[in-house]
Order: structure tokens, then C-alpha cells, then sequence
């Protein structure tokens, strides 16, 4: 059984930014997965004076780093050719954000396929396993590990694996996401490819809607998930994504921190988390 960390993304922080560090420590996690940001301001976690401002706020408040997540892709998608406007632009996300994990000494990148970057046909699969190969290849030399996140069946997930062929290649699991876009078993779908997952994003929801129930209230029976993770120790790492300064989650309080605060509580209860 894993010895678990219990985190949050920052896309889902109420303060996003260095000093939200403070406050997601208060709220009793442990770490926080940053976002490298957006192509079009420059990629924030690029300049070293950002990176920084993190690292000396994650010291001070006790606050680890376990991943970084390039959002940018879901917008210049790697289902683009390598060649095109929006797959030039993906690499250059890809070969930055990879940089920019290794200064901070962060283990794991994130590669999302959402959105513009979504995969819809076999050339958007190949297109996704070209760059995710190139990725892997890049983050080697720093031994980082690359960390897919998309919503392909366990069949395809495991058919990208042997395509792009590279140790260094693992799935962000999400707890809500497959069953957002198809209605799928989150379990079942998690129970054929967890030997590939190095992290987990948890959240809930009601009426198909993404992160709209605090955690384990809503229709994904992420009790049943959360038992799944513990017994098969496929990850450390949890990683909040449930958005709690937005509706209707931020309907529940005055303040979307004491929903995050809930939401802690929750979780440490589901995965059996004592501190």
C-alpha cells in the first residue's frame, strides 16, 4: 500500500502563483503541480527569476513540487503536425517546459491532450506519439519522467506506450475525466493500465459536469477508484483538481478555501491518509 502525498494543481489553487503555497500548506497538503503557462505571455516558469519566486516560497512554506504540467498543449495541441503552426509551437512548449522542470529539479512533466490538442483519429494519435517520443528523449537526459494525460481507452493507452517505446513515458491518471468523455468504468479503466501511472488527479462531479461535487459526494464512485489505487500503490502522488473558486463548487462556502479545506478532509479519509 502506498505511502501517500497529498497535493493540488495550481489551475485549481484559489491562489495560483507562488504565495498560494502558503495557503495550500495551511490547508494541510504537501505539495502543488505548477503550470508551466501560456505560449502567448511567454511561458511564466521559463524566466529563472519566476522559478525563483516558487522555490524560495516552497521552501519557506514546506511545499514540494511534485510534477509541472505544460496546460499550453491543450491549446497548440501535440495532434498537430510537427510542421504546422500550432505542432511548431508544441515543441517549442515541449522543449522549454522540460528545461525549465529540470532548473527547478521537478521529476515529472506533464503532456495533456484536451481541447485543441484532443485526440480524435489515428493521425492525431501518431502526431501525439511523434512529440510524446520526442519528449521522452529530451527529458532522458535529465531523468525526468514524462507524464501523459488524455482519455484514450486502456487498449489505446497501451498501444502509445509500445509505439513511442520509452521507458521514461507514463500516464497522469484522472479520476473524473474518463468518465466525462465516455462514460466509462474510471475503474476498469485504471485497473488495466495502473502499472503506467506515476500520478493521479482526483476530483468529483455531478451531471457529467466537470468538478462540480466535493470529492467521494459525487457520481464517479471514487470510493470504489480510491481502493483501487491503494491496493494496486500506483502512485504517491494525489493532486486536488477539483476547482474550488469556481461555480457551483465555490457556491458552498464564502470562502473557496474552507471548500478546499473540506475537500482535504475528504480525501485524506478516502485514501486512508493519517497527517
Amino acid at each position: 500500500m502506498a505511502d501517500f502525498k497529498l497535493g493540488i494543481v495550481e489551475w485549481a489553487c484559489p491562489l495560483p502563483g507562488p504565495y498560494g503555497l502558503k495557503f495550500a500548506h495551511e490547508a494541510g497538503l504537501q505539495g502543488m503541480e505548477l503550470d508551466f503557462g501560456d505560449y502567448e505571455t511567454g511561458f511564466p516558469l521559463s524566466n529563472p527569476m519566476i522559478q525563483e519566486a516558487y522555490l524560495e516560497c516552497g521552501r519557506q512554506f514546506q511545499m514540494e513540487f511534485p510534477s509541472m504540467a505544460l496546460n499550453a498543449l491543450n491549446k497548440h495541441g501535440m495532434n498537430h503536425p510537427v510542421d504546422s503552426y500550432h505542432g511548431t509551437i508544441a515543441l517549442e512548449t515541449i522543449r522549454k517546459g522540460i528545461k525549465a522542470a529540470h532548473q527547478m529539479n521537478i521529476s515529472v512533466v506533464q503532456l495533456p491532450s484536451f481541447d485543441n490538442g484532443d485526440i480524435r483519429n489515428e493521425s492525431d494519435f501518431y502526431n501525439v506519439c511523434e512529440k510524446l517520443k520526442i519528449a521522452c528523449d529530451l527529458a532522458a537526459k535529465y531523468d525526468i519522467i514524462i507524464a501523459a494525460e488524455n482519455v484514450l481507452s486502456a487498449a489505446e493507452t497501451i498501444k502509445m506506450m509500445d509505439q513511442v517505446g520509452c521507458d521514461n513515458l507514463k500516464i497522469l491518471f484522472d479520476t473524473q475525466n474518463y468518465y466525462l468523455k465516455w462514460g466509462n468504468s474510471v475503474t476498469e479503466t485504471l485497473e488495466e493500465i495502473h502499472t503506467h501511472v506515476v500520478q493521479v488527479h482526483i476530483k468529483d462531479g455531478f451531471n457529467r459536469k466537470i468538478s462540480s461535487a466535493l470529492l467521494g459526494t459525487g457520481e464517479v464512485n471514487l470510493a470504489a477508484t480510491a481502493e483501487l489505487i491503494r491496493r494496486t500503490g500506483c502512485t504517491q502522488w494525489l493532486l486536488l483538481e477539483n476547482y474550488y473558486h469556481m461555480r457551483p463548487l465555490s457556491e458552498l462556502e464564502n470562502n473557496p478555501f474552507t471548500v478546499l479545506e473540506r475537500d482535504v478532509k475528504l480525501a485524506k479519509e478516502l485514501f486512508a491518509i493519517s497527517a
